[in-house]
């Protein structure tokens, strides 16, 4: 590991487990102490990395142990740890599919078949829940607005980025009922997953990347979330992987690891009210950290590993410049407004970080 490298690696890892606590992983330890379930089911990645397997577990005990009648989990929970499902409207995809991603990747990682046992009964509900929210039976989950963590970003239809996350937490459903022996749950959600790939690739794909999301019809923007997701979870190939790492080279989206979207979305599909401020960036516009970690996973997956490397080490300089890991920045700095400042210890960038740096270890090359 570089000098730069290990050294951003032990502040991001210090940084992550002081959101360690009694029940789970807080979002943060500064600005964000409560759970959330994006937040923390990223977290988990990375703390499932540095061996935490026991707070790793918690935190999913503490998100199914609230799962709603239907099989939802809870989106957050507030000080008097009060479960909330949806926001102002609607009900997030992505809280529940992610709950189902780390959930595996735990069994996967620690093989406590014990505890997949106990709790498959909630999986499969949670699954249910998923394959519920595809209305029309296309193959593709549909969200109303404020529907997935770019909250602030006026999108409802079909969005790639959750139905990238339907599409692997389905994807590890069938883990999960393999390594049960579930043979006909497997065999089920085997299809659907393939099913899911196929569909987003026919749907989103416009012979260069893959299109924000469809609503009458299709919205081309460039969003790295769901673009990369896809590379990293394999719904596109090698050669798809490639031609998305291009689109952000070639619209620098990584010079500050890494920015959300290119084009800008029109002022009209954010809130008014935001135009003055730079909250009015942070979904479009602001780099999140966690993209960039995101990003150098997918540039070594598809064989770039001279170029992976080089955007760890340009995460590295900003974590070591500031000596803590921040959500977000613009600009390359970390944002301190009076209405909004980046989370100093944030767990989902320090666990990403974390993830990156091991799985671009793990590579040769």
């Amino acid at each position: 590991m570089h000098p730069e490298v290990e050294e951003a690696f032990s502040i991001a890892a210090k940084c992550l487990q002081k959101c360690y606590s009694e029940k789970g992983i807080l979002a943060g330890s500064v600005f964000l102490k409560e759970y959330r379930a994006r937040d923390s089911f990223f977290a988990c990645f990375g703390a499932m990395e540095l061996g935490d397997f026991e707070i790793a577990k918690k935190n999913l005990e503490l998100f199914f142990g609230q799962q709603g009648p239907k099989g939802i989990l809870p989106l957050f929970f507030d000080k008097k740890l009060k479960p909330s499902y949806k926001m102002i409207v609607g009900k997030p995809i992505d809280a529940t599919a992610l709950g189902i991603i780390a959930f595996t990747e735990y069994v996967d990682k620690t093989k406590d078949l014990d505890f997949a046992r106990q709790n498959f009964g909630s999986l499969k509900k949670a699954v249910d829940w998923l394959v519920s929210r595809d209305k029309d039976k296309d193959f593709l989950v549909e969200e109303t607005v404020l529907g997935n963590w770019a909250e602030s970003v006026l999108k409802y239809g079909t969005v790639l980025y959750s139905n990238a996350c339907f599409f692997k937490a389905i994807d590890s459903f069938e883990r999960l009922c393999i390594l049960l022996k579930q043979k006909e749950l497997a065999e089920t959600a085997s299809k659907t997953a393939i099913s899911i790939k196929r569909k987003i690739n026919e749907e989103f794909w416009t012979g260069a990347f893959y299109a924000d999301w469809i609503f009458i019809q299709k919205h081309d923007y460039f969003a790295a979330d769901g673009n990369l997701l896809a590379a990293w979870w394999e719904i596109a190939d090698e050669e798809q992987g490639q031609m998305i790492a291009n689109k952000i080279k070639q619209h620098q989206l990584n010079k500050w690891p890494l920015q959300t979207n290119y084009p800008a979305y029109p002022f009209w599909r954010l809130p008014l009210v935001l135009m003055p401020l730079q909250e009015y960036h942070i979904h479009n516009g602001f780099s999140w950290l966690w993209l960039g970690c995101l990003n150098a996973i997918v540039l070594d997956k598809i064989g770039w590993k001279k170029e992976a490397r080089q955007e760890i080490r340009k995460i590295s300089e900003i974590i070591i410049e500031n000596k803590c890991v921040h959500d977000f920045l613009f600009e390359g700095k970390p944002v301190n407004s009076l209405f909004l400042k980046s989370e100093p210890n944030s767990a989902w960038a320090a666990g990403m970080f974390v993830k990156a740096v091991k799985e671009i270890g793990k590579s040769k090359g």
